[in-house]
C-alpha cells in the first residue's frame, strides 16, 4: 500500500531533513527522539482480557521521530496495524490491515506543552468471495446456498467476489499536557478531537430485483429479508463523525537503579454524530497500561501491558464501523515493546 498516496506528505524523508540540519547546526532541545514500537495480542494468552471469540492476533509497529527547537516541537508518526480475525459465517477470514500516519506539533511554556494533533487512517481493501446474510450464504465457496453472477460493467473490478469494503478516517484535534512531576503524578493530559469517517462497498447483490429471486426462501428466510438485513451491518456509505474529549494521567515511579515503573490512565468520552448504529454503542473507553522503563544514558527500553475496557473504540479509528460494533462493548488486551533514543 502506498500510505501516502501520490502527493502525499512523507513524513520520514521531512523529519530525515530536519534531523540532518537540527544536529548539524546543534540546536537540537533535550526533547528530541526516534522511537521504534510493536504491540502484540494472541487470543491464547491467558493473563489478558478474554477477548471478543473473533479476535485471534494482532500485531502493530510504530515509528516515531520528535524534533525540538527553543520550545517548539514537531513530531511524526508511522503506524501499521495487522489483526486476524475469523468468523464461523461467511466470510470467515475478516482480517484487517491498516495503516497510520500522524502530526503533532506544539509549544512548551511553564511546564506545559499546547499541541495540535492531525493523523490519517486508511484500511487495506476487503475483498470477499462468499457472504452469510442472516442464514443465507451467497456466493462461490463450498458452503454457500446461493450463487449470483451479473454482467454489469459497475461491477467488473469485483471480479470472482460479491463484495468490496474499503473505509478511512481523519482525525483533528488540540491538546495540552502538565508536567508535574511530584512522587505520585508525571503529567495530565486533555484533549480534543474531531474524527470524519468514510467506508465505500460494492456489491452486485444490490441489482437484484426480480421478485422471484427476493421470494425466494432457503432454511426459512426470504432472500429479501436476508439481504436487507446484511446490507444494514455493512459499513455506512455516508460520511460520519465523532466527537471525543481524551483524558490522561501518566505516573512513573523513580529507581535508584537504572530503571522505573510507570503507569497510564486513559478515558476516553465520544460522541457519534451521523452514524446510523446497528445497536447501541458504547460512548466512552478506558484504556490502562503499566510497565518497566530501563535506561541507559540516552537509550530507554520500555515494557508493558494494555487492558482497554471497551476495545479499541476511541483509540483506533478504522476499526469501528456498523460490521464490527457489536465487539466494541468488550475488553481487549495487548502487550508492548518500545525503544528510544533521545537525540
Amino acid at each position: 500500500m502506498n500510505l501516502f498516496g501520490s502527493n502525499g506528505f512523507d513524513v520520514i524523508k521531512i523529519s530525515n531533513y530536519l534531523l540532518v540540519f537540527f544536529i548539524s547546526s546543534s540546536i537540537l532541545g533535550s526533547n528530541s527522539f526516534i522511537a521504534y514500537e510493536q504491540k502484540f495480542m494472541n487470543s491464547d494468552w491467558q493473563f489478558i482480557p478474554d477477548l471478543p471469540q473473533a479476535f485471534n492476533s494482532s500485531e502493530s509497529k510504530l515509528s516515531e521521530v520528535s524534533l525540538n527547537f527553543k520550545g517548539m516541537q514537531i513530531e511524526g508518526l508511522l503506524a501499521s496495524t495487522d489483526l486476524s480475525l475469523t468468523r464461523f459465517t461467511e466470510p470467515k477470514d475478516v482480517s484487517l490491515l491498516a495503516n497510520k500516519k500522524s502530526y503533532k506539533a506544539g509549544y512548551y511554556f511553564r511546564s506545559n506543552y499546547l499541541y495540535l494533533i492531525s493523523s490519517y487512517q486508511k484500511a487495506d481493501q476487503q475483498s470477499f468471495e462468499c457472504y452469510t446474510f442472516n442464514t443465507i450464504t451467497i456466493g462461490s465457496c463450498k458452503d454457500s446456498d446461493l450463487q449470483i453472477s451479473s454482467d454489469n460493467p459497475l461491477y467488473s473490478s469485483l471480479g470472482n467476489k460479491i463484495i468490496q469494503i474499503s473505509g478511512q478516517s481523519k482525525t483533528n484535534g488540540i491538546g495540552i499536557q502538565r508536567y508535574i512531576n511530584d512522587f505520585w503524578i508525571s503529567s495530565f493530559s486533555i484533549e480534543a478531537l474531531s474524527t470524519d469517517y468514510n467506508y465505500s462497498w460494492l456489491s452486485s447483490l444490490e441489482e437484484i430485483t426480480s421478485p422471484f429471486l427476493l421470494n425466494l426462501t432457503i432454511s426459512g428466510t426470504r432472500l429479501g429479508d436476508a439481504l436487507d438485513s446484511g446490507f444494514r451491518r455493512l459499513p455506512q456509505r455516508t460520511e460520519w463523525s465523532s466527537h471525543q474529549l481524551n483524558i490522561g494521567i501518566n505516573q512513573k515511579f523513580y529507581s535508584i537503579y537504572n530503571f522505573n515503573i510507570f503507569a497510564e490512565y486513559d478515558l476516553v468520552i465520544i460522541d457519534f454524530k451521523k452514524y446510523l448504529a446497528y445497536n447501541k454503542v458504547p460512548d466512552f473507553n478506558f484504556r490502562f497500561r503499566a510497565g518497566i522503563e530501563l535506561y541507559h544514558e540516552n537509550i530507554t527500553l520500555s515494557f508493558y501491558g494494555d487492558a482497554y475496557l471497551n476495545n479499541l473504540i476511541g483509540f483506533e479509528p478504522i476499526t469501528f464501523n456498523q460490521r464490527t460494533e457489536n465487539y466494541f462493548d468488550q475488553p481487549y488486551g495487548e502487550l508492548g515493546i518500545k525503544f528510544k533514543f533521545i537525540l
